[in-house]
């Protein structure tokens, strides 16, 4: 097999030329130290890298390719440093766009810790991707079900499809949302740092970590998430896997690239995978965003048998075409990513492979999860990143995926989807 010239990663956006606020003027907009702390009653003390922003000017910008949003003059917007960093200034004419308020985050932040909330309004605001929102919800799941209360939840307009469809959710708002739901809300649920900042992160499960972050400790038969795909995606992917006459054969459905370089191994440890598992007769199923579609459909032709692996990326059109799709799949295999999080939600097996990260401190909750971890002497390294491993070479692939031994892999899915 020749080494393969697709780069996973190369979708990724390119980041916005800014320059890092200084301490200076971060001490000025109340945040005084953003370092790593050893646990979560450390955390507790260090204020969060958020805060609130005045627009001087009226300004539109775009989220991951997905809706165009609007920072509106002489309003308040809560949102996180790094995202402050990216939109206070107009990146081609330098203009400013949006100054810090006199009005300190740290001043009017009210932190859920397992409190009553009977007849309360709770706001949830998480920067992350669909793993990090999966995370709290089976604490919102617990509160709703106790509790008359009334919630709102703060993400990427890209991951809203999702968390709209949560009968625990009330109201679903963009980030950077508007200073006006911090204030009308009765506690906020802000997870900054919890995964990333933590060193607990790196013993805990991240289920266990957010449940004790919000001073609930559920068990682990509680933090499980549950959610269901919209009926009208249910139909779209029938028709799209009746296109291939899957309708009645089982597929495995696998992501193979993560949100992070960092997470993702190189294509050419994938093609043994699969060339193994189409050998055993197994239909593989791609799936990534649409702007992957191109590049997954040369990674095909790369593989031992073509016929048996089908490309769902151009199909994949939001979020909700991700989660039905997923309910149709006999398991998921993935690198430590969004669709291990998906399945566990809908009662589907999955099966991770794991690099920077060790698979319990994600997977433990699951009843139907098994996985592998990298073996290297530096893996795991806990590195929480969008850039490469600093131990990667010129194509910017992790190492440590390297020394995963092929057919014990296989022969691990192979019992697992067995048993």
């Amino acid at each position: 097999m020749p080494k393969s010239n697709l780069q996973w990663q190369e979708e990724a956006a390119a980041p916005r030329n800014f320059k890092p606020i200084s301490a200076t003027q971060t001490r000025e907009m109340g945040i005084k130290d953003i370092g790593h702390v050893n646990n979560i009653d450390e955390l507790r003390k260090s204020p969060p890298a958020i805060i609130i922003a005045e627009a001087v000017k009226t300004m539109g910008f775009v989220q991951n390719w997905f809706k165009k949003q609007w920072i509106i003059k002489k309003r308040r917007y809560v949102m996180g440093l790094g995202v402050y960093q990216q939109l206070h200034k107009n990146e081609k004419d330098g203009t400013k766009i949006l100054k810090p308020s006199s009005m300190k985050f740290s001043k009017s932040y009210r932190p859920y810790m397992g409190q009553n909330v009977e007849g309360k309004t709770l706001l949830i605001f998480r920067t992350g991707g669909i793993g990090d929102l999966l995370f709290i919800q089976p604490n919102l799941n617990y509160l709703k079900s106790k509790y008359d209360c009334y919630i709102k939840f703060a993400c990427g307009p890209q991951y809203q499809s999702m968390v709209e469809t949560w009968d625990c959710v009330d109201e679903v708002l963009d980030l950077p949302f508007e200073a006006k739901h911090l204030h009308k809300s009765n506690y906020h649920m802000l997870f900054e740092g919890v995964i990333e900042r933590c060193r607990e992160a790196h013993t805990s499960n991240a289920y266990n970590l957010f449940s004790k972050w919000l001073g609930l400790n559920l068990p682990d038969a509680l933090l499980i998430p549950k959610q269901e795909p919209k009926e009208e995606m249910i139909d779209e992917c029938m028709k799209i896997l009746e296109g291939w006459n899957l309708q009645n054969e089982s597929f495995i459905l696998m992501q193979l690239r993560a949100s992070s370089p960092i997470r993702t191994p190189r294509p050419e440890f994938w093609v043994k995978i699969i060339d193994e598992l189409t050998d055993k007769g197994h239909n593989i199923l791609l799936t990534d965003n649409p702007r992957q579609s191109e590049n997954v459909a040369k990674f095909i032709k790369e593989t031992k048998n073509p016929n048996k692996v089908f490309n769902f990326c151009e199909h994949s059109k939001s979020l909700d075409y991700s989660i039905a799709v997923t309910k149709f799949a006999k398991m998921t295999l993935t690198t430590d990513s969004a669709f291990s999080h998906i399945a566990a939600s809908l009662n589907v097996p999955c099966f991770g492979i794991f690099g920077p990260f060790p698979g319990f401190i994600r997977l433990k909750t699951y009843p139907r999860a098994q996985w592998v971890d990298a073996v290297k002497e530096c893996a795991p390294c806990y590195i929480h990143s969008q850039q490469s491993c600093p131990k990667a070479g010129a194509d910017g692939f992790s190492p440590c995926y390297d020394n995963i031994d092929i057919p014990e892999l296989i022969q691990k899915i192979e019992g697992f989807l067995n048993g």
